[in-house]
């Protein structure tokens, strides 16, 4: 044999010798999951290399991990500086099986925008975890990637839908554009006391459900966090590193316990920070949404099923008290929440507990008149109920959850045999600058409020949150303050349409 045919057969047996060690070396692929090169997006189970180091000042890079419910089950969503993204490992029994998560979107320039990343899990799941070797900044809120899931789905879980229910809205620190700010800080500002307290007291909640309006600013600052206006940061205050300021880092423990329900306010209309909420919050993440000529202010009503819990998500961004919603087509507003209502009414209510979700309440006391009559809204909302099919809504709903006064709330109404009015619990008050209480609930008692009479009215001017028990036979409804105590005369059991005899 020549010499040059050997030289090239001993080339070829070192080649075929680092391809079979390389091959030996790689992991294997796990039940379910993928290997790097599967899906052409980069992933696999090595760590991404680490990315360049940011401009001296710049908020310190993090990936924040979550899970929320929305149509069709349980998905973890991962927001992270990354451009890839991590690996989810989801337990079931005793197998765990790795996923390569889904990106929805890439980061444009962080904190300003951050990569998404979503993944559903099944509801047979008993944990589910960010492997921390395949994201190269450090995750919150458990540093050990470990994210909530629905323990009522679990095999073996001793309840069909979530037994404690924490209620939490308006939560932002208000920045206006001009006037004097909110304090944000403990005291001035105590979202982080309340969502620190609801994730313990009265009991862990295995859901949360926020009730609306994240971010409350006006402008951007680097108070209470860096991340919104700090060294680096946009010149905006409609960014990811504003929700990180203003939700995600005061909520970190509350996000940590539970998976959560988010409804959409006023705030997280188009014309507001509605491109946060559809990038981020939204039950289907967007980046169009929001885009010109149509922007979506009126996003179709969607059922979330926490198990034998039905919720009905309504988008009611644009239906604000205020004169002109930003960027809201104010024309459309009466035909689309009628149209709205009906499908909710002939569509999404099912038999079992229904909860209607909206961020502006369709009733709510915020005033009384000089003749001694309330003062309520929302008339937009309350005439789309009445121009429907039914002229009310369906009999099954049992409870309207909202937020947007900035008060504690509870209103039923007188029950009769030809209409249906459900109990409205209004939870505004958690860490946005409260609103005035000018009347004594008492006092209203009977009174009208858009042709019914008032039955039950408890109204607390007081920071905390609302916690929701199912009791086997009905549901408890009790609010608790900032620092987790309950609040004398609001511990109510649910009685068809009325919660009578609050202790």
């Amino acid at each position: 044999m020549k010499r040059r045919c050997v030289a090239r057969l001993a080339l070829v047996a070192g080649l075929l010798a680092v391809v079979v060690l390389g091959s030996a070396m790689a992991p294997a692929a796990e039940p379910g999951g993928s290997r790097a090169g599967d899906r052409g997006d980069g992933g696999g189970y090595g760590p991404t290399p680490p990315p360049t180091p940011p401009p001296p000042g710049t908020p310190t890079q993090e990936a924040w991990a979550w899970t929320q419910l929305i149509p069709g089950g349980a998905q973890v969503r991962v927001a992270t500086p990354a451009t890839t993204c991590p690996i989810l490992v989801v337990t079931t029994g005793a197998q765990a099986v790795r996923h390569q998560m889904v990106l929805e979107s890439t980061v444009a320039l962080y904190p300003t925008t951050a990569t998404v990343c979503t993944r559903r899990v099944a509801a047979t799941a008993t944990a589910a975890r960010i492997d921390t070797a395949t994201s190269p900044v450090p995750l919150r809120p458990n540093t050990n990637g470990a994210v909530p899931l629905p323990n009522w789905t679990q095999p073996g879980s001793p309840t069909s839908r979530p037994a404690n229910v924490a209620l939490i809205g308006d939560t932002g620190c208000r920045i206006p554009a001009a006037g004097t700010p909110q304090a944000c800080t403990p005291q001035g500002w105590p979202f982080q006391r309340v969502a620190t307290n609801a994730a313990d007291e009265p009991a862990p909640p295995n859901l949360v459900v926020h009730l609306g309006d994240y971010i409350y600013r006006s402008r951007p600052g680097p108070t209470p966090s860096p991340f919104c206006g700090g060294p680096g940061t946009s010149p905006s205050m409609h960014t990811w590193g504003c929700l990180v300021a203003d939700f995600f880092q005061p909520a970190a423990r509350l996000l940590a316990q539970a998976p959560f329900v988010f409804v959409r306010g006023n705030h997280e209309t188009c014309g507001r920070s509605g491109e946060i909420w559809f990038r981020y919050l939204a039950p289907t993440p967007s980046l169009t949404a929001c885009g010109a000529p149509n922007p979506e202010d009126f996003s179709r009503p969607v059922r979330i099923d926490a198990g034998t819990l039905g919720l009905l998500l309504m988008d009611t961004s644009c239906a604000s008290d205020e004169a002109n919603p930003p960027s809201c087509a104010l024309a459309q507003r009466a035909a689309r929440y009628t149209a709205q209502f009906n499908e909710v009414n002939n569509s999404l209510v099912r038999d079992g507990d229904n909860f209607l979700l909206s961020h502006t309440p369709i009733w709510a006391v915020r005033g009384q008149t000089a003749a001694g009559n309330p003062v309520w809204i929302d008339e937009i909302l309350s005439d789309a109920v009445a121009a429907t099919s039914l002229g009310i809504l369906d009999r099954r709903i049992d409870l309207v959850l909202a937020g947007h006064i900035h008060l504690y709330q509870m209103l039923t109404f007188e029950t009769s045999a030809q209409f249906h009015r459900p109990p409205v619990v209004t939870v505004g008050a958690s860490g946005t600058e409260l609103d005035p209480k000018t009347w004594q609930d008492s006092a209203l008692i009977g009174r009208l409020l858009d042709g019914v009479a008032i039955g039950e009215l408890i109204t607390v001017d007081r920071f905390g949150y609302g916690v929701l028990r199912d009791t086997g036979a009905t549901w408890n409804l009790r609010f608790f303050n900032q620092f987790g105590t309950r609040v004398p005369g609001t511990n109510c059991n649910l009685v068809g349409a009325r919660f009578p005899n609050c202790l």
